[in-house]
Parts: C-alpha cells; structure tokens; sequence
C-alpha cells in the first residue's frame, strides 16, 4: 500500500467522541437506502452510453455529408493526421535486426522461423511461409497477418491454416506474435485481453497508446515484409481474425501502403458495441476518437486500400452495427467512386475464423494483389459451404505441435539483450520525468485540471432537489438530487445534527468506493463532532453504478467499462468524478458558509486530488483513504501476477498526466 492510500486512513473518525457516536447510530441505517427512480442504478452507464451514440452516428454522418471526391480525401487525409496524434505518434522506426533461426520444408512452400525488432531489442517472433511451387513466380505479393487472443499467438491452429490457404494461392504469408501472446507472454497470470489492457493503460500515462504499440509491430512486419527478396513490396495486403481484425482494421487506416485487407470478426459500430458487451479492450480504443469522429466506419474509409468486412452471424461483435457501418460505406464510396472496393462477406456460427472466412479473406487478396478479377464480386454464399463437417485438425496447418516455435526456450525475453514494453514504458517515464519542466504549483495545478477534464460548477447547470428532511435519532436528514442536463443524478443525504450540537467547524463531504451505504462509522463520527454531513454517489459509484456488463472481468471496478467509454469520447472518469465533488462542495457552502472538508476513498482519492488542483478555495481539506498506487507505481510494476493486475484500470488514470505530474503530488 502506497504512503498516499494508507494516508487519512481514519478519516473522520478522528473528529469524533467515541462516548456520543450512539446519539446518530441510526444514520447508518438511511445512508444505503435508494430514492431515485428505478432504474437508476444504470444511470452512469446509461447517459454515458447516450451521449456515445450520439457521437458514433455524427461520424457516420460527417462522412456521408462529403459532397464529392476532393472533399472526401480532404477529409480523410486530415482524420488520417488526427488519428496519428490521438495513438501518439510513432517511435523512431530503429533497423529490423531480422534472422531466420530456422527452416521447415514442405512439399511446395517453406516456413522460415523469424525473429526481429520492432523497437531496439524488443523482440517479434513469426512464422514466415514462403510459395516453392512451379505454379507461381516471384517476386510474390505477401500477405501479412496478425492473430487473435489465442495464448498460443501465431501457432494456434486456426492461423496456421490461414497462412496456408495463402501459401497455396501463391502468397508470401507472416503470422507474427503480439504482447502477451505466444513467445513474447511475460506475465505469471494468462489472459492477453488483461494484459493488453494493463500495457495501454501504462503507455496512455505516457502520451503513448495501445492501439498504436500494437500499429507499430503490424507496420514493422509490412517492413519486413518489404525488405524480403522474393516479395512484391507493392503488392502487400494483411488480414486477422478477432484481435487480428482489430489490428487489421487499425492497420488499414493508419498505414496507407497496404493495397488490399480483410478484417474479420471485428468491424461493427461502436453504439452496438458498447451497448450490447461494452467497449473492448486497450488496443481496441483510440483516446477522443469519437470527440474528432473517428469510428469503425473511418477505419475502413479513411485509405485507398480495398477492404472486404468478414462479419459472423452470432458474432459477439453484432452483425446489426456491421450491417450498419456497411450500409454507410456503400453510400460514401458510391458518392466518390470507390465502390468496387468494398465487399461484405458474411457467414453463420458464432466469433471465428473457419475455412469459409479464410478462403474469402485470401481471395479478396487474389483480386487485388493479384490482379484475378474474375472472383468479383466476392459472393460469400459459395464458401459458406466449406464449414459444413470441417476440422482444422483434420488438413495442413503447416506445422506439427513438436515444430512450432522460433526461440529455442519459447520466450524472446530469453533472447540475449532482450527488453519487453515494461521496460521500455519505465525509461520512457525516467525521461519524461528528466526532461519535465519545474512547474509551479498554480501550473502544474491547471495541467492536471486540463487534462482530467475538471469543469468549474457554474458551467453544469446542475438542477438540485431536496426531499423533506426526517428526524434520524438526534440528526436531520434531508435526501437531495443533483440532476446534470444530460440525465445523470448523484444522490445524496444531507445530515445535520441536532442545533445544540451543531459546532462551528467545516461541514464534511463523503465520496468514494461502496457508495453512501460504506460511509456510516464515519458520518456518525462527524456527526458527533458537530459537524453536518453530505455523503453522496458521484459518478460511477453506489445507487448510480451498475454497470451492464463487467469489462474483462474487472470485479473490483464496475465502473471501469464507463471509463473506457469515455476514454473514447475524449473523457476521464477522474474528470466527470472531480467536477461533480466541485458541484456538491459548492452546495454546501451555500448551506453553510464554510468550505467543505472532503474525504475520497478508493479511486475517488485521484479525483478528489484533481478536484483540489482544479479549485483548492473549494475544500477546508482533502484526506484519501485506500487509493490506488501512484501513476510512478504503476509504471515501476514490471512483472504482473494475478495478485497485483488489479492495480491497473483506466478509472484510475488521466490520459498523458504522467508527462507533467503524478497524482498524489496534487494533494501536496
């Protein structure tokens, strides 16, 4: 526990008299109960989710109001640019240091056993399949490929196959490893989709992304790609299924030397997403895309590259948002020309990449690399039939079990020299911190009020309800609401004591993890000093914070997937969280004359420490309790077992703040 989260840990309890805490012992009782509507336990989520569909359908509509093809490239090209800055930019592209360790012949391809550097000593291990057939001559265009989750990475089966449809069509075809995926897992604990999302949430502190890091190997694999002998460098095409799509579709709008891909299982629309399972992991979200109007739709039509949309009918993804985003697709392209360029290849059955969607994904490279236009238009009703009775285990995946495998131990960090991301993220932040000017205090303060979002209480238009007050032993309590424009309401209770015992001394406001209900010991402790009360949910937290589906099993944090979500609508958690401790410590200084002491526990600590830097006037006092580590903490944190990951969420952090300040240093 960091010095920060064991600060305070008593809170309130020190004001109080232990001999009169009976007097209000029935305040703990009315703290927990609920008055808003029902339904309300949605309601962060929910007015959240709102404004998020709003924001995914105005960027359907940006693109399909583009009047002609000067506008449209006008416009792509500049959300091109936006993109690129949102991701972070890209690190300096550092020699590929590239060997083949490792041959494995067949009867018409070869696999070559690769490994090579995306950033200096920062290993990628692949598996190169190379066309050895009479039928086909080089230079041969190369198809890249990035896999799923799979743990296995690139030598899961179902990948394999893929590389080997493309082989035999004659394709170069790489399948490389990502983070935490086959030889380059560095964590105790399994789960990539975790771990992803622990890297992101790193690289975000550091003006760095996940989506980007997962870019940079995709587009050093096309370097490498590039640099091969018997390949066309341009005729390069790259597709992937699940992660894979993702990556392909991220891979199709940043990196403009692609001619032809093919995510699949992926590209839906970001309202079906996030309302149906909520938003996905790190590497899937682009910090303020949907606040420049950037979505899934602006992946496939921000490059000239021809895209085929593999979609499944009982996707997890929905097909209803890829119907959707196909639909608008058509539109656009039909207003500018480009048509021809686009298919949808739909197919029954649940998530997955079968032999129909593969067969399809390498025929749309076969039209467009290779110039066989006789397979336009793609019809995927023909391939549907591939499923039926089909077994990768039972065709040429390229590789026996006992083969697989480019490093000798099956681990690139015992490579000689090697570094992994969490080192390079360390001394990232060790420069960060070097080169960071000496800000004052009133600077640093703006920074971080900036960046987390904080808005000053006048401009929210808060409207404020106060029911009639009740009589709860020798205290007042009165329920009040505090309803924001958009819908969003934080309950609270106002507790007053008795006017005998009323003392000249700071009211206290309570905010933070378990809602009002976990406040009680410490209200009747204020309440025994003299002090009056208002414990409230904020943002996320208690009566307003159910979430509508766990993100990535994060038990601990329900209102992780809202932070997500507004992580793509350019927002923070800390910010909504610290602007409405401003709204209610404005209130009761109305009430009462006094500034507010405000004590935080859990992760409102870090927005309590944000809504302090945005208007120190506003509070008496700030004390924190049970805080998550410092944002230096987190990037110290090299090795991930499953007793620490829970270390890491996106509610705790503000986009690029570790470039100018760590959070506790706001409380100081």
């Amino acid at each position: 526990m960091s010095a920060f989260a064991r600060m305070g840990s008593n809170l309130v309890l020190t004001l109080c008299c232990a001999a009169s805490v009976s007097l209000f012992a029935d305040v703990g009782s009315e703290l927990g109960r609920r008055f808003l509507p029902p339904a309300s336990d949605l309601l962060t989520f929910n007015t959240v989710s709102q404004k998020l569909h709003e924001m995914d359908v105005d960027a359907d509509e940006a693109w399909l109001k583009l009047s002609g093809r000067d506008e449209y490239d006008a416009y792509r090209t500049e959300m091109h640019r936006k993109m690129i800055s949102a991701i972070g930019g890209f690190p300096e592209r550092t020699p590929l240091n590239a060997r083949t360790v490792a041959t494995v012949k067949r009867d018409d391809y070869r696999i070559e056993k690769v490994v090579f550097e995306s950033m200096p000593n920062l290993f990628v291990t692949a598996n190169l399949f190379i066309p050895e057939s009479d039928a086909f001559k080089a230079p041969y265009p190369a198809v890249v490929m990035s896999c799923g989750h799979a743990d296995e990475g690139k030598d899961c089966d179902i990948y394999l196959r893929a590389c080997v449809i493309a082989v035999k069509q004659g394709f170069v075809a790489l399948m490389y490893d990502p983070y935490e995926q086959g030889e380059r897992r560095e964590f105790a604990c399994k789960g990539s989709t975790t771990h992803h999302n622990i890297i992101g949430i790193k690289a975000s502190l550091l003006g760095w992304s996940m989506p980007m890091l997962r870019i940079w190997d995709g587009m050093r694999a096309v370097d490498y790609a590039e640099s091969r002998p018997e390949v066309d460098s341009s005729k390069i095409g790259f597709m992937g299924q699940s992660g894979g799509g993702t990556m392909t579709a991220l891979m199709t709008a940043a990196d403009w030397r692609l001619k032809a891909t093919a995510p699949s299982c992926y590209l839906t629309s970001l309202r079906h997403l996030c309302e149906s399972m909520g938003p996905q992991d790190a590497e899937q979200n682009i910090f303020g895309q949907l606040r420049f109007g950037l979505n899934h739709t602006g992946y496939v039509l921000l490059p000239d590259t021809k895209v085929a949309v593999t979609c499944r009918f009982q996707d997890m993804f929905s097909i209803y948002g890829t119907l959707d985003l196909f639909r608008t697709v058509k539109a656009v392209s039909a207003k500018v020309g480009t048509s021809d360029g686009y298919a949808l290849n739909s197919a029954p059955g649940p998530h997955g990449w079968t032999e129909s969607t593969e067969t399809a994904s390498v025929d749309w490279m076969r039209a467009w690399l290779k110039g066989e236009k006789g397979i336009l238009p793609l019809d995927c009703t023909k391939y549907r039939p591939l499923d039926i009775g089909f077994s990768v285990k039972n065709v040429d995946v390229g590789l026996a079990e006992g083969e697989r495998g480019v490093t000798a131990t099956g681990r690139t960090m015992d490579i000689p020299g090697a570094r992994d991301i969490h080192m390079i993220l360390r001394d990232r932040m060790l420069g960060a911190a070097k080169n960071r000017p000496a800000y004052s205090a009133s600077e640093r303060n703006s920074i971080a009020s900036r960046l987390a979002g904080v808005r000053d209480p006048k401009d929210v238009n808060v409207v404020v309800k106060e029911l009639a007050p009740i009589n709860v032993g020798e205290a007042k309590l009165t329920r009040v609401a505090f309803a924001y424009p958009d819908g969003l309401t934080l309950p609270a209770c106002w507790i007053e004591p008795a006017e005998s015992a009323k003392k000249p001394v700071a009211p206290v406001l309570m905010v933070g993890a378990k809602g009002r209900a976990g406040w009680a010991r410490e209200a009747e402790a204020a309440l025994a000093s003299g002090a009056s009360v208002l414990v409230a949910d904020v943002t996320g937290y208690g009566e307003i914070g159910k979430a509508n589906k766990m993100f990535y099993g994060v038990e601990d944090c329900p209102e992780e997937g809202v932070a997500v979500m507004l992580y793509l609508m350019g927002e923070s958690i800390t910010g909504r969280r610290a602007t409405d401790m401003l709204v209610l410590a404005d209130w009761m200084k109305g009430k009462t004359g006094m500034a507010p002491a405000l004590s935080a526990r859990g992760s409102a600590a870090i927005a309590a420490a944000h809504a302090r830097a945005a208007n120190a006037g506003a509070f008496a006092k700030v004390a924190v309790a049970d805080a998550p580590k410092s944002w230096t903490e987190m990037i110290e944190s090299e090795k991930i077992t499953r007793e620490n990951a829970d270390c890491f969420r996106y509610t705790y952090i503000v986009v690029n703040g570790l470039l100018h300040y760590d959070w506790p240093e706001l409380l100081k």
